[in-house]
């Protein structure tokens, strides 16, 4: 694995689309790097790992995210 991505990259590594990885830079919700001012923006995969967990649904304790227990 790469030690930094671009936007395309962190996208596929997401599974999200390239927007959706520049509107969460732009809101400030995952971190990144710029290169030449504010140029290219650059990822790092463990970054992208952090912003996916804080933006998964609540799967702990085998609870969904409206409270009920999840059953299999």
């Amino acid at each position: 694995m790469k030690l930094w991505l671009n936007v395309r990259e962190g996208a596929e590594y997401a599974g999200v689309c390239r927007d959706t990885i520049y509107t969460a830079c732009e809101r400030g919700e995952l971190r990144h790097g710029r290169v030449s001012g504010r140029r290219k923006i650059i990822l790092r995969p463990q970054w992208i790992d952090a912003w996916l967990e804080r933006h998964a649904p609540d799967v702990q304790c085998g609870r969904t995210g409206s409270g009920t227990e999840v059953t299999s």
